[in-house]
């Protein structure tokens, strides 16, 4: 199993022998994602208990920065103490963090709850090296694959689950809920998971730059996070990149000085490692902004040209069809993977998100139009996103699978940030103003000129498809 194999076997009755062990994952995968998403649907109580949307907010950003740090050093702790044995730490941090955030009766525990809930982003990491480490190659594409779509299906468990416990109890009820989803993912860890393989001898690993890695990240994504909001000359944001820049140049040198770094830099020497993470930035700077931009769109006065006026329960299932359809997209990328290499599924995504863009940029004008290209472009999103991690596994050792993975979830996170930056930017171009609430909302031009750039965006991550190489790539693949 220490390979992917160039075909995926089609008949899906050979995974039966593998089915408890899929599933335990996809449940663990759909705890983390459900989590991420969760907060957003007890906002509304949140912001009535402790009055502040900005003080509120850092709920999300915590969460966040935390669980995009520190996926890649968690995947690699999983890489050579036991993946199974990390998943199941990680399940307990977000476990104790949950049951914190769900007693709080004041916003510093709560906060301190949602920061422990933010290990659970590493979860897609572990998985994905769990599927490589437990199920047979010729499988390995379409496992990741359902691993992706799990992450479609803990959003929208989040955000309609999420809202109706809220709605119905409180926001208290919301952490409750993912406590109980961390504890039912553990047990599903233990009974079908198995016990992972050590991986390589401890001693000799540069365990120190490894460590700095994190805190490095963390605040490079505080300092991206904040532009928006302070811009770019705020004080505590420079000193946040400052501080990045300083720690993630010395674990940069660290990392290519060491034998055996922990976190190992020179991965990104192989063409394949490389081609995913830019797509994923570009990807992230795009089709990852669609909540942020269809939102704005749904939920806009129609007087402002541009703006449907719909409320925000409706803007939010508008978006429900895209995320169910998504699951099917992720097993169907392996798929493509498995048939035609990377390339091939990498293309399929990317022009399909690109079109879907490209259509929302002409055709905006109902809520039916705007769900049909919500599903395309969640469609081809999932395609792509469940691509570049069967593409990265399969082009470094076994021993380093979790570490890669975890790598794609730290350049999303930050590029997110970086993207929702430039999205807000560009649609303040160009205002109009509610002369009864002072409200500004964007028009119809800064809106076109925000969709122009993230289908440009869309397109450079597709035509990087075409820098792999056709059929299966290998870890001799070297730029």
């Amino acid at each position: 199993m220490n390979g992917i194999s160039t075909k995926a076997d089609t008949d899906w009755s050979a995974l039966r022998p593998y089915g408890w062990i899929i599933f335990a994952l996809f449940i663990a995968e759909i705890t983390g994602s459900f989590e991420a998403a969760m907060i957003i649907a007890a906002m509304k109580y949140l912001i009535e208990d402790f009055g502040d949307p900005a003080l509120v907010g850092w709920l999300v950003t915590s969460y966040l920065i935390v669980g995009a740090a520190a996926a890649a050093l968690v995947g690699r702790l999983g890489d050579i103490f036991g993946r199974r044995r990390v998943l199941i730490i990680t399940l307990a941090i977000g476990l104790v963090g949950s049951l914190i955030s769900a007693f709080a009766t004041d916003f510093g525990w709560l906060l301190v709850g949602r920061i422990m809930q933010g290990m659970t982003g590493a979860i897609l990491a572990l998985c994905i090296g769990l599927v490589r480490e437990n199920i047979p190659a010729q499988h390995v594409p379409i496992g990741i694959g359902l691993m992706i779509s799990g992450a479609s299906l803990g959003t929208a468990a989040g955000l309609i689950l999420g809202g109706w416990i809220a709605d119905t109890y409180s926001w208290h009820g919301v952490f409750f809920a993912s406590a109980a989803f961390c504890a039912s993912t553990i047990v599903a860890a233990v009974v079908f998971v198995p016990r992972s393989p050590l991986g390589l001898a401890v001693k000799g690993i540069d365990w120190f730059s490894g460590v700095l890695f994190a805190p490095g990240i963390m605040a490079l994504l505080f300092y991206a996070g904040s532009i928006s909001k302070k811009g770019i000359f705020d004080p505590l944001g420079l000193v946040a990149l400052g501080s990045s820049l300083v720690l993630l140049t010395f674990w940069l040198w660290r990392s290519l000085k060491a034998p055996q770094p922990l976190l190992d830099v020179r991965q990104f020497k192989n063409r394949n490692v490389l081609v995913a993470n830019i797509v994923t930035a570009f990807v992230a700077l795009s089709s990852l902004q669609i909540t942020l931009i269809f939102a704005i769109l749904l939920q806009a006065p129609v007087w402002t040209g541009v703006g449907l006026g719909v409320t925000s329960l409706v803007s939010g299932l508008a978006k429900l069809p895209s995320n169910l359809l998504s699951t099917l997209a992720g097993p169907l990328s392996g798929w493509l993977t498995g048939q035609g290499g990377g390339r091939t599924a990498m293309l399929a995504g990317g022009t399909l998100a690109a079109v879907g863009w490209i259509l929302a940029l002409f055709f905006h004008g109902s809520v039916g139009v705007v769900i049909a290209i919500l599903c395309v472009i969640s469609f081809g999103t999932t395609i792509l996103f469940a691509v570049g991690p069967t593409i990265s596994a399969e082009a470094v050792p076994p021993d380093r699978t979790s570490e890669v993975s975890g790598m794609l979830t730290v350049v999303r996170g930050l590029f997110q940030g970086i993207g929702g930056m430039i999205v807000t930017t560009l649609l303040a171009t160009e205002v109009v103003r509610d002369p009864a609430s002072k409200a500004h909302y964007p028009t119809e031009g800064a809106f076109q000129l925000t969709l122009g750039v993230v289908i440009l965006f869309s397109i450079l991550a597709t035509l990087c498809a075409f820098a792999l190489p056709k059929g299966r790539a290998t870890s001799t693949e070297q730029i």
